[in-house]
């Protein structure tokens, strides 16, 4: 789980800016809300504001930290950093998370429960100029390493690691030191980078998941609920399912698709390929060896009358369905996983709402928040415009944050943080919001 990040000089923001998961006081949908430790966790955030106010800008700073640990990159290449224009030119960009995540195989004589880590970076284009990483404890904050431009002081578990020692003393500039050891590493370190690799996910609203073909094909349990997902939203799907196609229909040149057929001939299992739009396919071997190739399909029923003769069905490939039925059938596998009992992922999408209607998005959401306790650990945080959702009773006070530009310079504030000007529990939100008294709407 993501419990703050904080950013300063990065796009529109120079001046630090907080935007935390920590709740309130405040006991509506208190049901709902993780316990870690004396904290209660947020399971979900809506981020709200005009365009340009820095909305986007907080979904990319955490992509950026993300791609600035994990990816490798060659000796002397730059980082991804876009600082505050014009005022943090010349000066680096920081980056601050504090996560939440389990104690992994019982690391450091743990018990699975729940461990918190604050990691702190500090780059420019050029280099690393301080990197931090702490386990939080009740009433302490134990180092694992610090880093200040060339020297590194590791501490804890790592000050005997001799691998850890060896990548101290040869960690490039632009080279995080939690990207050199956690790939490979166990433990702390380790444990931190799994989060960043496998349970922070940043969904665009171009983002599309690839692995849908491919998971309808060989999860029956997954293609039933995408289905019933699909019915549910009023789509006009009443299923997904493969049609042969012919193979020469497939965008692969010849001598490809013969490796391809040779490497399935070897192998086994099966290859999804993209056919153009949003369609996709699958090819595989039948049981006698012959190559068969299959278009993921979208079955429409239609009624002329109660009569069975009166009912029949036609297919259309999915880049004709409509933008707003694509979105979600991409978003669904989200959901999906975000309710799996072992889930502790992260998801943060950029305009959820893109292209659906308000209540298909208002659906998603009650659905994701549907069954939460104490006990769950996974999140959901998105922008969006979809105003009419602070009026749906889904969220908290403290579930809604108000991206605003001031000055040049994009500023966070939780509409929990107005109840001295009459933003109570039970308040109009939307009335409040609309009336740009708490900032976050266009000023026109």
């Amino acid at each position: 789980m993501l419990r703050f990040l904080r950013l300063q000089n990065w796009k529109s923001y120079y001046e630090p800016v907080e935007f935390t998961m920590v709740a309130t006081r405040e006991r509506r949908h208190g049901n709902r809300l993780a316990r870690v430790g004396r904290s209660r966790i947020l399971p979900v955030t809506a981020i709200y504001g005009a365009n340009a106010a820095g909305k986007s800008a907080l979904v990319d700073g955490l992509e950026a930290l993300r791609e600035i640990v994990l990816e490798a990159r060659r000796a002397g290449a730059p980082l991804p950093v876009i600082p505050h224009l014009p005022q943090g030119a010349e000066e680096p960009t920081l980056f601050a998370v504090e996560l939440i995540v389990p104690d992994r195989d019982g690391d450091d004589g743990g018990d699975g429960k729940d461990r918190v880590f604050y990691y702190e970076l500090a780059v420019d284009r050029r280099r690393v100029r301080h990197e931090v990483l702490a386990q939080v404890r009740a009433r302490t904050e134990e180092l694992l390493f610090k880093r200040a431009e060339d020297r590194v002081d590791l501490y804890s578990e790592l000050d005997d690691d001799e691998r850890a020692r060896a990548h101290a003393v040869v960690v490039a500039p632009n080279e995080t030191l939690l990207g050199a050891l956690g790939a490979e590493g166990a433990g702390a370190v380790g444990t931190v980078w799994d989060w960043f690799a496998h349970r922070l996910n940043i969904i665009h609203p171009e983002s599309a998941y690839l692995h849908l073909p491919a998971r309808i094909d060989a999860d029956a349990v997954f293609a039933q609920a995408m289905n019933s997902g699909l019915t549910r939203a009023d789509t006009g799907i009443s299923e997904m399912r493969f049609d042969e196609m012919k193979m020469g229909a497939l965008p692969v040149k010849a001598e490809h698709l013969d490796d391809l057929l040779e490497y399935l001939r070897e192998k086994g299992g099966a290859f999804a390929i993209d056919v153009g739009g949003a369609d996709h396919a699958i090819l595989s071997l039948t049981d006698e060896g012959e190559p068969v190739a299959r278009r993921l399909v979208a079955v429409h029923n239609t009624e002329t009358g109660p009569a069975p003769e009166q009912r029949s069905a036609f297919t259309l490939p999915l880049r004709e369905e409509s933008d707003g039925t694509q979105r979600f059938m991409n978003l669904l596998p989200i959901l999906f996983q975000l309710r799996d009992e072992d889930s502790r992922s992260v998801f943060v999408v950029d305009e959820l709402e893109n292209s659906m209607h308000p209540k298909l998005t208002e659906d998603f959401i009650a659905s994701f928040l549907e069954g939460l306790d104490a006990g769950d650990r996974r999140q959901l945080i998105f922008t969006t415009h979809e105003i009419q959702l602070m009026r749906s009773n889904l969220l908290r006070r403290d579930e809604i944050w108000l991206a605003d530009k001031v000055g040049g310079q994009s500023e966070l504030t939780r509409m929990s943080d107005f109840a001295d000007i009459g933003v109570r529990k039970d308040a109009d939100l939307l009335s409040f919001y609309m009336s740009g008294r708490l900032g976050g709407v266009p000023r026109i």
